[in-house]
């Protein structure tokens, strides 16, 4: 499953934000949801916290115009 690294400890998957309150916790979420579901991986490296994405900013990203 793809994943947006948003900063050292933020991993976006889809249209959900997870956070964590250790860099190599987020490193081994991220590998992990590389395999299996975020659902699975979040049991298995639990974030401190999860958040919707907003959905301008994934809107944005994809409608940006080229030059």
């Amino acid at each position: 499953m793809p994943t947006i690294r948003l900063s050292t400890k933020e991993v976006q998957v889809d249209d959900t934000i997870y956070v964590f309150d250790v860099v190599q916790v987020a490193d081994r979420f991220e590998a992990c949801v590389a395999m299996v579901d975020a659902e699975h991986c979040a049991i298995d490296h639990p974030p401190v916290s999860k958040r919707p994405a907003p959905e301008s900013a994934s809107a944005a990203a994809g409608d940006a115009p080229s030059a």
